[in-house]
């Protein structure tokens, strides 16, 4: 196809744009929509280039799949990009969590000490061999492991 023609596509095809990002919850105004606009259309444009004619496009592509094939880059790319997985810049911060992250593994040890000293002797068997047991049935390890988790969590209610 030739630029003016191609160009023309991307043109005609504007709204699907828009539906796809509003699928996806990327709406007008907020940031990172004209961003994923501009993506869709390279995308866009792409997936025309290689087709000699328009007609041969939209033979092949019908509005359906190139719906779907939009809407699942999008998903794609937000997918990739995981709101919780940043970096922290400030350098008193960084020490800060250096200093502090030994204090919570020592008191979550001494709560964990606290937990163990209040079992009773048959709860003490039932916790060595869900750690060590490599034997016990399936079934067993499954009720232990129900009965510890509610032990569990009502002394950390109370602690």
């Amino acid at each position: 196809m030739k630029q003016e023609e191609i160009n023309e596509l991307v043109h005609d095809y504007e709204n699907l744009f828009y539906k796809v990002l509003r699928r996806c919850s990327v709406f007008p105004g907020r940031p990172g929509f004209e961003d994923a606009l501009q993506e869709l259309r390279l995308k866009f444009f792409l997936k025309a280039d290689p087709y000699e004619t328009r007609g041969l496009f939209e033979a092949d592509n019908n509005i359906a799949y190139l719906f779907k094939y939009l809407l699942w880059s999008v998903i794609d790319e937000k997918r990739k990009k995981d709101p919780h997985d940043y970096e922290v810049q400030n350098e008193e911060v960084i020490g800060f969590e250096q200093v502090e992250a030994p204090y919570a593994e020592v008191e979550l040890n001494e709560l964990f000490d606290q937990f163990c000293e209040q079992l009773s002797p048959k709860e003490k068997e039932k916790a060595r061999a869900l750690l060590y047991d490599e034997t016990i049935s399936r079934q067993k390890r499954y009720r232990y492991r129900t009965y510890m988790k509610k032990h569990f969590g009502d002394f950390f209610k109370k602690a």
